[in-house]
């Protein structure tokens, strides 16, 4: 039997697929080790993890390989890395004017710094590419976990690792795994899977991962009824009418959740630890604001006093810590002993917006408030949208609009951050394949949103 012998084009075209299978290849396993890479961290100027020192090498060849994928004409990218160097340019001015001391100035400065490398690796990476995202988020959940074992010195005891380790980490699997059985149709184990994670977290009274799993949950599955009786609860499916209603009447139940664990963490069901917490945070009376963070306040006057020009990098003034420590006072919070280590003496801001506005000026400011806007775009997009990724998507960018408000920046968080801004730009840019699935998905709007309809959009990863 005569064996047929293959020719020059066809040959080519072998090689092609195998160099594209190669490549694929490369990036996954690179993916994987970005994540994974959050399991250490070292302390040079400022804390860079393992994550980083993988990505920013790799960022010469991925520049090289794949300097298409960057693109940043036209698109939000562009727009978000113009924003975070104008970031970088009041940091520099803000720090020649305040005459902020060396060590400061190269920490601040270097923070902004390798977010932008960070950013701009990862966007090459991951952008455009579902699967390679949640190969991603896989080891970003691992790493983490990792974290807690090979740095416990990192966690204020078990309790604490708990908090910052273990759950986050069962929150990126649940993200990863209720995509997958989402992409497959399988409505109900994605439904079991985030009201388990919910459970899990009332328990321990971790509060944020609560609210943000079952705000989650109702913006991915149809929780909602259309009717009760004759009367329409909800708009037609897939409009914008129907996100606002689902997410207004999801606040509300939220609120209700909130004020449960509340009363169970008052009576002592969630433990002593939970029952302490909750009489910080309520003694106040203004909830999460005073009670859970009355460094809004103390970082708003720092912004006002100073709202072109910041105060420098790793901004310090003594007067703003006493002014914490007086709402703590008037307010009868509990101030732990040895309260001025809190912060190393730093202007409290636990925020990534009102901590670039105090260190960088209104500069960082237009920055995150950007970002901010950007994300609750991109969750009225995917909650519209039927895309593969649909829980992951919505639970990660609610997520990070808690910490945009409410969460110190910096370390980990700009490689995570990176990611989330990934996300945003798959959502928002016209010729990325998640905006292309959303178009898809707004063009069958007239089909009911009911678990039966939900899988109709192919997915292309």
């Amino acid at each position: 039997m005569a064996t047929g012998t293959l020719t020059g084009p066809q040959v080519t075209r072998r090689r092609q697929r195998q160099n594209e299978w190669a490549r694929s290849l490369i990036g996954d396993i690179l993916a994987l080790l970005v994540g994974l890479g959050s399991c250490y961290s070292f302390t040079l100027i400022g804390d860079i993890h393992l994550s980083e020192i993988i990505l920013i090498p790799s960022l010469a060849l991925l520049l090289a390989v794949h300097s298409n994928r960057l693109q940043l004409r036209k698109r939000r990218l562009g727009i978000i890395v113009v924003l975070l160097l104008a970031w970088l340019f009041s940091q520099v001015i803000t720090d020649i004017y305040r005459l902020t001391p060396l060590k400061d100035w190269i920490r601040g400065q270097a923070n902004i710094l390798f977010f932008l490398m960070d950013l701009i690796g990862l966007a090459i990476l991951l952008k455009g590419n579902m699967r390679r995202q949640m190969v991603f988020l896989f080891g970003l959940a691992i790493g983490v976990t990792l974290s807690a074992k090979l740095q416990p010195g990192l966690y204020q005891g078990e309790a604490d690792a708990l908090k910052f380790a273990y759950c986050w980490s069962i929150l990126y699997l649940v993200a990863v795994a209720s995509s997958y059985f989402y992409g497959q149709g399988r409505y109900a184990i994605v439904g079991l899977l985030m009201i388990g994670d919910i459970g899990f977290n009332i328990l321990f009274n971790f509060r944020t991962i609560v609210l943000t799993m079952f705000v989650s949950a109702c913006l991915v599955l149809p929780i909602i009824p259309e009717r009760i009786g004759r009367v329409r609860i909800l708009p037609p499916a897939r409009t914008r009418a129907r996100v606002l209603v689902t997410v207004g009447i999801t606040l509300i139940a939220g609120t209700m959740i909130g004020k449960t664990m509340t009363l169970l963490a008052a009576s002592g069901a969630l433990g002593h630890e939970a029952q302490q917490k909750n009489e910080v945070q309520t003694t106040a009376g203004w909830g999460i604001l005073i009670g859970g963070r009355p460094e809004i306040l103390v970082s708003s006057r720092a912004v006002i006093d100073s709202p072109i020009l910041g105060h420098g990098s790793w901004a310090k003034d003594p007067k703003y810590h006493k002014m914490l420590v007086d709402i703590e006072t008037e307010y009868g919070i509990k101030v732990p002993q040895g309260s001025e280590s809190r912060y190393g003496g730093l202007i409290p801001a636990h925020s990534h917006l009102m901590s670039a506005w105090v260190d960088a000026g209104i500069l960082g400011g237009i920055f995150w408030i950007y970002i901010l806007v950007s994300t609750v775009k991109s969750l009225l997009k995917a909650s519209m949208s039927q895309l593969p990724l649909k829980p992951a998507y919505i639970s990660l960018l609610v997520l990070f609009l808690w910490d945009i408000m409410f969460s110190p920046f910096g370390g980990l968080r700009r490689v995570t951050v990176g990611f989330m801004i990934v996300l945003i730009c798959d959502v928002l840019d016209p010729d990325s394949p998640g905006r292309q699935i959303i178009a898809q998905t707004l063009s069958r709007a007239q089909i009911p949103l009911h678990p039966r309809n939900l899988g109709r959009v192919s997915p292309r990863y």
